[in-house]
């Protein structure tokens, strides 16, 4: 059997599906109406290969008209190599990735819930109160991978330590939408994406000391980059840092 050389799609892809989906969706007794968005609607200028098509159906019945659609592209397009599905039976909204990487975006809503309206990008209103959520997360999470540590869990305390650097990440997420006035980026370029790279000299959290030392490091990395954004500081992390130092001396060979 040989591989199959897979290919990111050629741009323009997105308006040849969408006339079969729109030809699909005529055939279809229970969709009212269909309609592109995003990217792909209007001039498509702002659409390239890196963009899905987003596709918003009213019909009845969401939920099987979404998944009828599903198994026609399936079918008679490409197969679904991944999916996530999130709705109710108002409105069903499912994600495709094709085995030939096209990616869609389809919503299916009934006549009553049919108001799309402008698409609200803004930031949340209340940027401390998110980044104190956070900050809240993070410190939950790192008092538990600390106490794996000390119990030589470290499989356990790994996981946890590795999902510190995704609480970091996040709040430079919220940061850079509110710099930048809106949740929707298209492209990178913000001062906001140097943070990965500063992560990467994080300790490997494959034993109990390296899960310690991982905690600190971004513990600092985190003060760091909400320093100045409403949120409290290093000096309130007195617990955590006891706990660190208790867990150094319980985890240190010979103790």
């Amino acid at each position: 059997m040989t591989e199959a050389n897979y290919v990111v799609p050629p741009a323009g892809w997105q308006p040849l599906l969408a006339s079969a989906l729109a030809d699909y969706a005529a055939r279809d007794g229970r969709v009212h109406a269909m309609r592109v968005h995003g990217s792909a609607a209007g001039s498509g200028e702002a659409m390239d290969q890196w963009s899905d098509l987003d596709v918003r159906l009213t019909a009845d019945e969401p939920v099987a008209v979404a998944e009828d659609l599903v198994r026609e592209i399936a079918g008679r397009h490409a197969p679904v190599y991944a999916a996530g599905r999130d709705g109710d039976a108002g409105r069903y909204t499912v994600r495709l990735v094709l085995t030939d990487l096209r990616r869609l975006d389809l919503t299916v809503v009934t006549e009553s819930l049919d108001a799309p309206g402008p698409a609200d990008t803004s930031p949340p209103a209340d940027v401390p109160g998110v980044l104190a959520s956070l900050l809240n997360d993070f410190r939950f999470d790192a008092v538990l991978a600390a106490c794996k540590a000390a119990r030589g869990d470290v499989l356990i305390g790994a996981h946890l330590t590795l999902g510190l650097a995704r609480h970091v990440l996040v709040a430079a997420m919220v940061l850079r939408d509110e710099e930048r006035g809106t949740t929707h980026h298209r492209y990178g370029g913000s001062r906001y994406d140097t943070w990965p790279a500063r992560l990467s000299a994080a300790p490997a959290p494959y034993d109990p000391a390296g899960i310690l030392s991982a905690i600190r490091f971004h513990t600092l990395a985190l003060h760091e980059l909400l320093a100045g954004h409403g949120v409290s500081g290093p000096a309130d992390d007195d617990p955590l840092r006891a706990l660190l130092d208790a867990v150094d001396k319980a985890v240190a060979p010979g103790t």
